[in-house]
């Protein structure tokens, strides 16, 4: 105590550790970057807002560095602190001083967006209204909108959960039967043969004593466009008649 306290009793510099420059002087490996500013979240979720397109959740990670999770997570949490705001002063004191202990290094903007729209249209109370408003702006929307159901007082359980996981569901089972029905319109039926057997599974490996093995993935008609197709067919009808129209003129003179 009395060789180690005296230096973390009062002291004026930022992560004053243990072990010096890292936390644990029995874990020399963990190195915790500081954490972002508040000031860059801020930048990072007014970019977003001024032009999701330009700005979008994998743009904002390449410039700032950062993980597709990490750049969702700020964005999410920044429109859950203005929906919260409502025009209150929030206390930044404590994080301020947070800031300041974690030595989280200071941020300078190159360019400073245009701040947030606040009104009905970005008011989370107004979210089951707004929800029915078709050419909205979702892309906005996602990280400012919030959703609630009122729930019995007696306990009953909410209903938009089940309905939504129902949806899911409901979405997967129509995309299945949809391939399904594509497959059998655009897919030629092979029959099989003793050498050619079609596969059962849609996955297959090709296992062979070293040699890497081979994924094989029948992906149907996933990226096969059916508008494109039909066009593609009736083209090829189209010139089988020309070219047959063409052989029954050059057979008119000889049959004269």
């Amino acid at each position: 105590m009395h060789t180690v306290a005296p230096a973390f009793k009062t002291t004026s510099t930022s992560r004053n550790w243990l072990g010096g420059s890292i936390p644990f002087p029995m874990n020399k490996s963990f190195r915790p970057p500081p954490p972002l500013s508040d000031k860059q979240r801020e930048h990072m979720y007014k970019l977003y807002h001024k032009d999701p397109i330009k700005n979008s959740v994998r743009a904002l990670s390449e410039r700032f560095h950062l993980s597709l999770k990490r750049v969702d997570a700020i964005l999410r949490l920044k429109g859950m602190e203005h929906a919260w705001q409502k025009g209150k002063t929030l206390q930044s004191g404590f994080q301020a001083g947070m800031e300041r202990v974690l030595g989280v290094p200071a941020f300078e903007a190159d360019s400073q967006p245009e701040p947030v729209p606040i009104g009905e249209r970005y008011d989370s109370d107004a979210a089951d209204s707004l929800e029915e408003i078709e050419n909205r702006d979702a892309a906005r929307n996602r990280y400012q909108r919030l959703y609630w159901e009122t729930v019995a007082e007696h306990g009953g359980e909410p209903i938009l959960p089940a309905r939504l996981e129902h949806s899911k569901k409901l979405a997967v089972r129509l995309a299945e039967l949809a391939k399904k029905k594509k497959d059998k319109a655009y897919l030629p039926v092979i029959p099989d043969t003793e050498t050619i057997k079609t596969p059962k599974e849609p996955v297959q490996y090709s296992v062979l004593e070293g040699r890497p093995t081979i994924k094989f993935v029948d992906i149907g008609t996933k990226f096969l466009d059916p508008v494109a197709e039909q066009k593609r067919l009736a083209n090829i009808e189209r010139r089988s008649r020309q070219r047959a129209k063409k052989a029954e003129q050059k057979l008119r003179p000889l049959t004269q």
